[in-house]
């Protein structure tokens, strides 16, 4: 006997279709989020495009990317009735609290004076800190008339969020050549580990120590990264390795 499958609802199929195109929408921003900074790296630019594609997604007309300065916020890309791009926030009050190291993931709805349009209008904001490893980097903010943020929503800003750190932090860093990216290419993990330990100026013996090998050992290997790398002496190597990030 043929068991006959249970129609589906008219009203469950549209739940269905929604909860489908939501799921494409948000693998579509993070697809625009990796393509961008693969192909070009992070930039104002960048940072504009993917608050304007979040924003969309949010259903938010208003919104801004913010990096920490000291104790300001510099505005690096904005959308709507916001502060404008090159303005400085104040990082006082519930900001403050928002970007206390070591930072927690908190989507703030406070109506924070970030916003231009009267304090009446029936708009929800929301802030969240851009980190990395826990350590503050600015805020991601957009306000819309969504009275609340789904549990897939909170996912969604945590990982950009996170993205959007990742790439800071990258693009804080010193550049790396390719002529560079090869001289590093040609030295052995060990000597990878020795030259990155040069700028703290510990003697043959120090880095015996930290490393578990005889100082006669630290020596040659201090010798064949100067020669691969060349460098005329152990200060040169430690200024190059600073260069190249290789600090505390």
């Amino acid at each position: 006997m043929t068991t006959l499958a249970t129609p589906i609802s008219a009203r469950a199929l549209r739940q269905t279709v929604k909860k489908d195109q939501e799921v494409d929408a948000k693998l579509k921003l993070f697809q625009l989020a990796g393509s961008l900074i693969y192909d070009k790296g992070w930039s104002p630019a960048i940072a504009q495009q993917l608050l304007s594609a979040l924003c969309v997604q949010m259903g938010a007309a208003h919104g801004l990317i913010a990096l920490q300065n000291n104790a300001t916020l510099n505005v690096l890309a904005n959308l709507g009735q916001t502060y404008p791009v090159g303005a400085r926030i104040p990082v006082m009050g519930l900001l403050a609290k928002l970007l206390k190291s070591p930072c927690e993931f908190t989507i703030s709805h406070d109506l924070m004076p970030l916003w231009s349009y009267p304090a009446m209008t029936p708009f929800t904001p929301s802030i969240i800190p851009i980190a990395y490893a826990r350590q503050p980097l600015g805020i991601l903010a957009f306000s819309g008339n969504v009275a609340a943020l789904s549990n897939d929503d909170q996912h969604t800003i945590q990982s950009l969020a996170g993205i959007l750190g990742l790439a800071l932090m990258r693009a804080n860093k010193p550049n790396t050549s390719p002529e560079d990216l090869h001289l590093l290419a040609s030295l052995t993990p060990r000597e990878r580990e020795v030259f990155a330990l040069m700028p703290f100026g510990h003697s043959n013996a120090e880095l015996g120590k930290l490393l578990d090998i005889a100082p006669g050992t630290v020596k040659i290997h201090v010798e064949r990264v100067l020669n691969k790398l060349g460098l005329k002496d152990r200060t040169q190597a430690a200024v190059k390795a600073v260069e190249l990030g290789f600090k505390s």
